[in-house]
């Protein structure tokens, strides 16, 4: 029989096991099996591969781009310091200068107008029936996912003189209202809405309904008490919207690049493009206009942690209630509402471009004799075009989503569950970037990938397919951070304690604990990196080889051509296939991990009866 633990025994006892766990917490690599990395840790020499391949990917092309404003001969080895003086340049150009007002002015607009949009519209989800809410949260979702060249090119269709609206409806004005600087920003508005949406959606989940009656009591209208009361609470999520839109609408690429040939309105993006596009490129004015776009863009973000840290906002109490769906007695108009919006936001510029893939002529209107699957067939016969373009963009996405999802993993368990020394490093870097654009992105990756130096090494990848892989990634792997650093915040650390405890090494504890149980975070992140690095057109129209087929490319070059309906169907084709491909990815994970999920759980009881009958 062994000895009864007098008090201070078991207190000795319990600290020494706290110790352990506290050890293995900070250090996990302290109890895991030998490793062949000499004395350096599991988590250490993880951390150091995480650090430079974001440095690669990620912070050495932004510090090129600043650096090229500074030094304009740097890529022809020439460091001599060149002053401020390319930065006054903005002053003295016109096209600079309306594109950076054109960016202020539809960023500015597009963020105080999507955020009211996004805000009412959630007040709407919470009223409207349940099947109303549902179809919100899909149209905002889709929204989010679709390219804004696709949404503007639905909508240069609908409103050109040529187009639905005037040939088939009679609604000459439409062509004036939408071409115009106000309609270009309510076009933004009803792509990059669901920021503001899904943000105040998440922030109106729970609420304090005596704030609300007390204000009733004292005489406030619904109007003034929404004002007053709801909508200062809800400040936070407001302003993360706001900041969210008005950072995603001033890096947009897509929607100057479809106007291109319908609607002169540069942007900073657009101009930056055309700079490093034309004969002599001019990388020096690309460097300049990047710096002054990344300024905008810091501000930006400094100006909302500022108003954060400005007020508290810790309002609720154990009165809270859940909000969602609180269907009111005329919840048919809300629903009403909600369909009619999803009609405009969604129905127009898709089903224009629905349209107009099935008729052989625009302007011959809807009639049986002018519809046709020819535009289909054009694009789908031997040799075409999308084809090529289709493989080469499935693959390059399929390879960067693969890669960036395990260096994002990697990057979310190190700050979530090390004490690595540059957690912080990692974490600024990954949370910084999802403020860059395509276009600086990939003007950063033809400063770092064509430097001279990396010529003499053999590294010089631009013009190389795989330079786009690479460019993938660094799109992707900060959003897959974000994503996945939510899941693993819900895990308690000691899980991973107790496995290292019992001797568990640190990929063992990642493939056996931490996959299985953020297996939903992992598989959308990865998902929505694949379906993102598909349709990337700054990214792609900046890197891709010359002769080198890729589809955002090849869609924006026929929408340019006039190829309209071959433009539209090579895009309904290659989104249905992308959405398949990725429906079925994520149908096939689930089942297969359900499946050994439960063929663990079977074969766990003979497990520990045999390990009974050992020990007996």
């Amino acid at each position: 029989m062994s000895r009864p633990l007098t008090g201070r025994t078991s207190m000795k006892r319990r600290s020494r096991i706290g110790l352990l766990i506290r050890q293995s917490t900070n250090m996990p690599s302290a109890l895991s099996k030998p490793h062949r990395i000499g004395l350096v840790k599991p988590d250490t020499a993880v951390g150091i591969g995480i650090s430079l391949i974001l440095l690669v990917l990620v912070a050495i092309p932004m510090a090129l781009v600043v650096v090229q404003a500074f030094m304009p001969g740097i890529l022809q080895g020439d460091l001599s310091f060149a002053g401020l003086g390319n930065l006054s340049e903005l002053f003295h150009r016109r096209l600079w200068r309306v594109s950076l007002m054109n960016s202020l002015y539809l960023a500015g607009y597009t963020a105080l107008f999507g955020t009211l949009i996004g805000g009412a519209l959630a007040l709407v989800r919470q009223k409207c029936s349940s099947v109303g809410g549902t179809a919100l949260d899909l149209c905002a979702w889709t929204m989010l996912i679709m390219p804004s060249f696709i949404i503007a090119q639905g909508w240069i269709l609908f409103s050109v003189r040529s187009g639905i609206a005037a040939q088939w409806l009679g609604a000459t004005w439409v062509y004036d209202a939408v071409f115009s600087p106000p309609g270009l920003v309510a076009i933004m508005c009803l792509k990059n809405y669901p920021f503001a949406y899904l943000a105040i959606t998440a922030a109106m989940q729970w609420h304090v309904k005596e704030y609300q009656h007390a204000a009733r009591l004292c005489g406030a209208g619904p109007l003034r008490t929404l004002i007053t009361v709801r909508a200062p609470l809800l400040l936070p999520a407001i302003l993360s919207g706001m900041v969210l839109v008005f950072i995603d609408t001033l890096g947009d690429f897509g929607l100057p690049a479809a106007l291109a040939t319908t609607y002169r309105f540069p942007t900073l993006p657009y101009t930056i493009f055309t700079a490093i596009n034309q004969s002599p490129i001019r990388f020096d004015l690309a460097g300049v206009l990047s710096v002054y776009l990344m300024f905008i863009l810091v501000a930006a973000v400094a100006l909302y942690l500022w108003l954060l840290r400005c007020s508290r906002f810790d309002f609720l109490t154990a009165k809270a209630e859940s909000g969602h769906q609180l269907v009111s007695k005329n919840g048919w108009i809300f629903t009403a509402v909600a369909f009619g919006f999803i009609g405009i936001a969604l129905g127009i510029p898709l089903g224009s471009s629905l349209l107009v893939s099935l008729t052989e002529n625009i302007g011959a209107g809807f009639v049986v004799s002018n519809l046709t699957l020819g535009n289909y067939a054009a694009v789908l016969q031997s040799g075409s075009a999308l084809k090529e373009a289709l493989a080469n963009s499935l693959q390059i996405a399929l390879i960067a989503a693969t890669a960036s999802l395990i260096v994002a993993f990697l990057a979310a368990y190190l700050i979530t569950f090390s004490q690595f020394y540059l957690n912080g490093l990692i974490n600024v870097i990954s949370t910084v970037t999802l403020a860059v654009p395509g276009v600086i992105l990939g003007v950063g990756f033809i400063f770092l990938w064509n430097h001279p130096w990396l010529g003499a090494l053999g590294l010089n990848l631009y013009g190389h397919p795989f330079l786009l892989v690479l460019a993938g990634m660094a799109g992707a792997i900060p959003i897959a951070i974000r994503v996945l650093l939510g899941a693993m915040g819900q895990i308690p650390h000691s899980f991973m304690a107790a496995a290292a405890l019992q001797g568990a090494g640190l990929w063992r504890r990642l493939l056996t604990i931490l996959l299985p149980l953020t297996l939903a975070a992992f598989l959308s992140a990865g998902l929505a990196s694949f379906g993102s690095s598909v349709f990337d057109l700054a990214v792609t129209s900046i890197l891709h080889p010359p002769g080198y087929a890729v589809l955002p490319v090849v869609i924006d070059r026929m929408f340019q051509q006039g190829l309209y309906g071959e433009s539209t169907a090579s895009t309904l084709i290659a989104a249905t296939l992308t959405l398949c491909l990725i429906q079925t990815t994520q149908v096939s994970v689930r089942r297969l991990f359900k499946h050994l999920l439960q063929t663990h759980q079977a074969d766990a009881p003979k497990k520990l009866a045999s390990a009974e009958v050992h020990h007996a």
